[in-house]
């Protein structure tokens, strides 16, 4: 079968023309397509394997600054590693203009995705794919026609795309055919590409206004809790607020009082303060297992039971924390409803309010705080959103808090007024907050999130009437 472009794509190419200047001897409505499959050519399309470099915990552990680049099957690039430890692993581009691609071949909802186009040398680790090219094939215009192969074939938990299924799947793409003798095939694939890449800058044009106007309201939001607990800056946000809510105080009425999550005075402490652990697994077991991505997954304030369970038995638990079998070890103790969850390491200041009545643990990167009666969890949860991110040391895999890093932390907690106790202020200030981020949500981030949407489906418009609306005959 022989193919054209869509016409809807052939008016934009020529307006591409027309505002660059550029290949207006090529009449792209002349140009035909002929279908190929690069996974089954195996005079033009080399397909290699991964080379394992280590298991992901142990290339968290390397970092070698001046390294290669190690792509992972869970992620674009893990770490760098000298290619002196593994030369053997080492992959080499031949030829930078026409570059190697390589995509995650297996992985619980990775396979088929995460495309890379490489340049120079490189790692590949852990169950990827890479591709070669002879010159009948540019790289990059593979790589624009197959990046939604997960979409197209399906490809799911547990399914694995080795080269020998890639070539019975018979992926086809559209192949444009020697055009003259200055635009043979392969130079008509460059000049798609360029189209295209032109066409995404300009929609990154206008991604990036949408971006300058998403970081200013992102910062509105990041200076809500800073400025409630300053007082001075939300003042007539507030009053407006409690105008509407018969609220007869004014914020800069309240005085603080300075406490604190974790101190060696147990007088300033508003909280019981612990810290999980990782546990032996055992394949009887089934714990609700907290990890700081739990936290870091899951949208808003409140958090339930984690989207995974951990293969363990509270009898192994007993045995790894409590080796004298006392039942006194504080790691025994579940999370309970109402407890607040925040990360101190990587991702600090993470929080969550545990929201279910199931027993819960968690790993040795969370801290969990219990407060006493008098603290409301909201208010508090607020409180170290703002100060566990002021404080920790920087290590070569993150940031991380120590006791006395948090020691440091302080939570302001508002003195009684009249008709008001320090407990129904400090309810009152957590519904104000969640009331103006709500604000903020409804009046810019949907909207914002909204154009971001547009400009994606643009995009894959671009792709889709480029290469699946070809007109054949």
């Amino acid at each position: 079968m022989i193919g054209t472009l869509d016409s809807q794509v052939i008016k934009k190419f020529k307006e591409f023309q027309e505002k660059t200047g550029k290949y207006l001897d090529l009449d792209i409505e002349d140009v035909e397509f002929e279908e190929s499959f690069p996974f089954n050519d195996d005079e033009n399309v080399i397909l290699i394997g991964s080379k394992n470099i280590a298991s992901h915990e142990e290339l968290s552990g390397i970092n070698d600054k001046n390294g290669l680049p190690v792509y992972d099957a869970s992620s674009n690039i893990n770490t760098y590693v000298d290619e002196n430890k593994f030369p053997n692993q080492v992959f080499e581009v031949e030829n930078n203009d026409n570059p190697d691609i390589s995509f995650a071949s297996e992985g619980n909802s990775s396979a088929g995705t995460n495309f890379i186009i490489h340049q120079n040398k490189y790692f590949v680790n852990n169950h990827r794919t890479v591709m070669k090219f002879t010159n009948k094939y540019y790289s990059k215009y593979i790589y624009y026609n197959i990046f939604r192969m997960k979409e197209q074939y399906g490809f799911k938990r547990g399914y694995t795309p080795s080269q020998k299924e890639l070539k019975r799947l018979e992926i086809r793409i559209p192949i444009p055919k020697d055009y003259n003798e200055k635009y043979k095939s392969i130079d008509i694939q460059k000049v798609i590409v360029e189209f295209l890449e032109y066409s995404f800058d300009n929609l990154e044009r206008i991604k990036s206004n949408i971006d300058k106007r998403y970081e200013i309201v992102s910062k509105m939001k990041k200076s809500l809790i800073p400025s409630t607990f300053k007082r001075t800056a939300i003042k007539n946000t507030f009053k407006k607020y409690a105008k509407e809510n018969n609220i007869d105080f004014d914020i800069t009425d309240i005085e603080f009082d300075i406490k604190r999550i974790h101190a060696k005075n147990k007088d300033e402490v508003i909280c019981k303060k612990r810290m999980g652990f990782t546990p032996k697994t055992d394949n009887n077991g089934d714990i609700n297992w907290f990890s700081v991505s739990d936290l870091t997954n899951q949208d808003g304030l409140y958090i339930d039971v984690p989207n995974s369970t951990k293969k363990t038995t509270m009898k192994l638990i007993k045995e790894q924390v409590d080796s004298n079998n006392t039942g006194k070890s504080e790691k025994l103790i579940p999370i309970k409803k109402g407890d607040i969850l925040v990360s101190f390491k990587l991702t600090v200041g993470t929080v969550k309010i545990y929201n279910s009545d199931l027993p819960a643990y968690c790993n040795e990167a969370i801290d969990i705080l219990t407060l006493d009666k008098d603290f409301d969890n909201r208010y508090i949860a607020y409180n170290c959103i703002l100060e566990y991110s002021k404080y920790g040391t920087k290590t070569n895999n993150g940031i991380t808090l120590n006791d006395d890093d948090k020691e440091k932390i302080r939570i302001f907690i508002p003195k009684d007024l009249p008709n008001y106790t320090s407990y129904k202020l400090q309810q009152i200030l957590a519904d104000f907050i969640e009331h103006m981020d709500k604000e903020i949500d409804e009046k810019y981030f949907k909207k914002y999130n909204r154009f971001y949407e547009v400009v994606e489906l643009l995009r894959e418009t671009y792709l889709k009437r480029t290469f699946s609306k070809i007109v054949w005959s």
